[in-house]
């Protein structure tokens, strides 16, 4: 599933790439190179970066949620709600159990589960990244329709 670059490896040429920049990037920071001017200083990178490339932010959640977005909206809910918290405590189990009410092994199964549906590990950090990705397009989405 993963793609190799011809270089030799998923992250061959990516110094060469943040550094360089086109003309549309040259003279500006990182910020303004992303996201629009109007863009609120708190926001979460992950939020800019999927609000600013709208096709490819839908293309990213159907292809990394897709099996969850198949689910009831009542199971997919519940997921999505774990994987939130999880997130917001910092991938701390137990806090996560704390803050949804429920037993830690609860949390265990359900971010199994849906790593599982997504064919992405939360302990390796680039489908992490893809996940927490999918996850602001979930919400951009929702936001929209």
């Amino acid at each position: 599933m993963r793609r190799e670059t011809e270089a030799g490896g998923p992250h061959a040429g990516v110094a060469e790439g943040s550094r360089a920049g086109g003309p549309e990037t040259e003279g500006l920071g990182a910020r303004e190179a992303l996201a629009p001017d109007d863009t609120a200083p708190d926001e979460r990178w992950s939020a800019v970066l999927v609000a600013g490339a709208p096709e490819l932010s839908a293309r990213l959640l159907a292809e990394v949620f897709g099996p969850l977005l198949a689910l009831a909206p009542a199971e997919r809910a519940l997921l999505v709600r774990t994987l939130d918290a999880w997130l917001e405590c910092g991938g701390s189990v137990g806090r996560a159990a704390v803050r949804l009410r429920c037993h830690r092994n609860t949390v265990f199964n359900r971010l199994r589960r849906l790593e599982r549906l997504t064919s992405r590990s939360l302990s390796h950090p680039c489908e992490l990244v893809e996940t927490v990705l999918a996850l602001e397009a979930l919400r951009w989405s929702a936001g929209r329709g």
